[in-house]
């Protein structure tokens, strides 16, 4: 699933010929009082097993809870609530997205103040309680408005758990960590049509429920309890007395390394005079368009893939369901390859151009031929594009922006934006246009192409301004040594 660029800051310096304290630090793996190596490895390694681990977890159901209207389409949703008629699809779909884009950035502002475990527990049983009530449901509209307020409390989650796991590792430890995050949810949410190919089976019992009711039951019942769970595991933030897990002199450590990366820069306070400067800066939109395309295409895949696969390709129900899971594994395996070269060469928007070729491509084989084989081949293709488009997009505008105050605008944008993804997404897959939706797999390749358009523009004019400031015409951001990353 899409989701935003965190807020924190990955910005990389250009090969200079003496290497900063910072990065020498980093080399020696010390800071942090002069405690050695292997007590840091001890530190970060309990830290890692209590914060990714459960958040990984719940971040996989909230993209299932958000995602599994598709295989409930296809197993009876739309003719219980009338789905199927007009643009009503459309309709449930989209109004998601209006309370997700709306509650994102007041949920930031909220969940340092209650504690990260109180805040993500709480709106995870909430929207665990929406998804179990969607089960009850008879009429498209209750559909239409149990979705809004899943969205709206979904919001919050994502950037509460990026947020939260950018506090407690430095600047060049970070993105790892969101990547195993991110990462981890793609990757079991793939089985998640699966598991809801095993809930249909219900149905055939002696009960009156359909399959698709039961869906919504039982994973919102599993989304109740892990929230439960979450509350006990979920580490707070590392200014926090709560966080028991680590000795005080653990504690300690932690904050210490942190301030010394960090410094003042990191509590950059949001100013009008930001705020206008980060609307007027090129980069910004630039880089919202290019994650807002991958945005576009994650959705399209979760929504739309099943009943593409069932309905247009010709595959059976049982089949629809275990076939959606491929692409996405595949997509996970093609992202880390592909974020891996992409920080050893030290290289982002290379790698945004050929995800975005790799998502066109994908979309024309799924689009255009006629045989369902090579079809379901471009369904791997383009929906391991799209994917990387999101990733290798957050990790270019973080080493792009320099500031705190500067990246959370940037980011409230990049929010703003790729919600308008997820309704046009949700717009241009018309019911009409069924099963293959071609109106729609044409207007995701469209964004792309816009996407690799920007890119293009984008490594020339970062290259022109690096080039400027090599000659000594120009300062990049007030730091004479810093350069984009192209």
């Amino acid at each position: 699933m899409a989701e935003k660029e965190p807020s924190i800051s990955l910005h990389e310096k250009a090969d200079d010929a003496t290497p900063s304290a910072e990065d020498a630090g980093e080399r020696r793996g010390g800071g942090g009082g002069g405690h050695d190596s292997k007590f840091e490895k001890r530190v970060l390694r309990k830290v890692d097993v209590r914060l990714l681990p459960i958040l990984g977890a719940l971040y996989t159901i909230a993209m299932v809870d958000r995602s599994n209207i598709s295989v409930a389409r296809i197993s009876g949703l739309d003719e219980d609530v009338g789905l199927a008629v007009g643009n009503r699809a459309s309709v449930a779909l989209l109004v998601f997205f209006i309370g997700y884009m709306l509650f994102e950035l007041p949920s930031n502002m909220v969940i340092h103040r209650v504690g990260a475990a109180n805040w993500l527990a709480a709106i995870a049983f909430a929207w665990g309680l929406v998804s179990m009530g969607i089960g009850f449901l008879d009429h498209w509209v209750g559909l239409a408005v149990l979705r809004a307020l899943l969205g709206a409390f979904e919001a919050g989650f994502y950037p509460g758990c990026v947020y939260l796991i950018s506090s407690w590792y430095r600047r060049y430890e970070v993105q790892q960590r969101l990547a195993v995050f991110f990462m981890t949810g793609s990757a079991l949410s793939a089985f998640a049509n699966v598991f809801a190919l095993a809930l249909i089976q219900i149905s055939k019992t002696r009960t009156s429920y359909k399959g698709w009711r039961w869906i919504y039951i039982v994973e919102g019942v599993v989304t109740c309890a892990a929230a439960v769970l979450a509350w006990f595991v979920i580490v707070d933030f590392p200014d926090s007395d709560r966080n028991t897990f680590l000795s005080a002199e653990e504690s300690a450590f932690v904050r210490v390394r942190l301030a010394e990366d960090r410094g003042s820069e990191e509590r950059g306070r949001v100013t009008w005079a930001i705020f206008v400067d980060t609307l007027t800066d090129w980069k910004v939109w630039s880089f919202a368009l290019m994650y807002s395309a991958g945005a576009v295409g994650v959705y399209a895949f979760l929504f739309f893939l099943p009943i593409i696969l069932k309905n247009g390709m010709g595959y059976s129900q049982e089949l629809a369901f275990v076939l959606s899971a491929p692409p996405a594994l595949f997509s996970v395996v093609e992202g880390l390859v592909v974020s891996w070269l992409a920080d050893k060469l030290r290289l982002r928007g290379p790698f945004v151009i050929l995800q975005g070729v790799v998502a066109i491509v994908g979309l024309c084989m799924t689009g255009f031929l006629k045989d369902p084989v090579p079809r379901y081949i471009g369904t791997f293709l383009g929906e391991a594009g799209v994917n990387g488009l999101v990733v290798t997009t957050l990790a270019w505008q973080a080493n792009n922006l320099r500031g705190d105050a500067k990246r959370a605008c940037a980011t409230a944008v990049m929010i703003t934006i790729s919600g308008l993804g997820g309704i046009y997404s949700s717009l241009v897959f018309r019911q009409q246009d069924a099963p293959d939706y071609i109106p729609g797999i044409i207007a995701v390749m469209a964004i792309c192409i816009a996407a690799v358009v920007a890119a293009c523009i984008s490594i020339l004019l970062l290259r022109w301004e690096n080039k400027r400031a090599d000659e000594g015409k120009k300062v990049i951001d007030d730091l004479a040594d810093f350069r984009y990353t192209i």
